[in-house]
């Protein structure tokens, strides 16, 4: 009715002649939004308030990730889902050794040589810190023959905001000299610690500043009083922390027939836009360098 419970967080762009909702959307860099409430909610009401507001404003489809309405609720609204796949790591600000015992042996192993190499970490309170992770950023897309999806704007601004807020560890680790050999960014709210993005110059690899610099994070979360760290996804690397698997799924719904089939192959070319554009910038490189050495 007219009466206000809470708050929906999303956005809304154009896509073609798509109009498209998304809380959030793929590729935002943002893990969940959905409504915020003050009290309980009756997530099928919102579904179907989100129905009716698709209908008044023409929306082709609709993209959720909100982990408190279960399966059921979206299943009998008729969304559907795309799974995946996260690491859930307990931070324990009462026991920091059990925390220590959870890593796995080989994680403990590169901590204490990256230690032992006079590796620090610090909290980052300057913007330039953007830069130091955008520029070891781009040589990780390089290694992988891709191109960052995001500009180094998008890192500032998640600094700008999110720090001001004190909702953000910034670490970045310096050698002895003084070099910045990694960075990440870890974005957290009063409850979870979330890992937003991490990079780091591969020819230094060797000195361990990856496991050191989400160590730090997780005794940072801990002593801040937080419960979870959430390595958002999977992989060999993040499953040396001590987390456990848990499921996360994005949930969308198609108001056009159309707008599903222009999803698939907006993904496509996404994917193929970003090795096509890195593929193009080297060639770019090596012809410059060819044309320098003819002159």
């Amino acid at each position: 009715g007219s009466t206000t419970v809470g708050y929906f967080a999303g956005g809304v762009l154009q896509k073609g002649p798509f109009r498209i909702l998304g809380s959030p959307l793929r590729g935002w860099g943002t893990n969940f939004m959905g409504p915020v409430m003050n009290e309980k909610l009756d997530h099928a009401k919102l579904l179907k308030a989100l129905d009716s507001l698709a209908e008044k404003e023409s929306l082709a489809m609709v993209e959720l990730e909100y982990p408190k309405a279960s399966e059921a609720d979206f299943l009998t609204a008729r969304y559907e889902s795309v799974s995946s796949q996260t690491f859930l790591v307990k931070l324990r600000p009462q026991n920091p050794d059990e925390m220590w015992r959870a890593l796995d042996s080989t994680c403990r192993n590169r901590i204490r040589k990256a230690m032992r190499s006079g590796l620090t970490v610090e909290d980052a309170s300057d913007v330039a810190f953007a830069d130091d992770f955008y520029d070891q950023y781009i040589d990780l897309m390089k290694r992988k023959n891709l191109v960052p999806p995001y500009p180094r704007d998008y890192v500032r601004l998640l600094f700008k905001f999110l720090k001001r807020a004190d909702l953000l560890f910034a670490l970045r680790v310096r050698t002895k000299s003084g070099r910045v050999l990694a960075t990440g960014l870890y974005p957290h709210d009063e409850r979870t610690m979330y890992f937003w993005g991490g990079a780091s110059w591969q020819e230094e690899r060797e000195l361990c500043p990856n496991e050191l610099l989400h160590w730090t994070a997780m005794n940072m979360g801990a002593d801040r009083g937080l419960g979870t760290y959430n390595t958002c996804g999977q992989g060999r690397f993040k499953r040396k922390f001590g987390g456990t698997s848990a499921h996360a799924a994005r949930w969308h719904k198609f108001y056009w027939p159309s707008a599903r089939w222009a999803r698939k192959a907006y993904e496509f070319y996404f994917g193929s836009s970003l090795r096509v554009r890195a593929w193009w910038q080297r060639s770019l490189v090596e012809l410059v360098r060819g044309w320098d050495l003819w002159c």
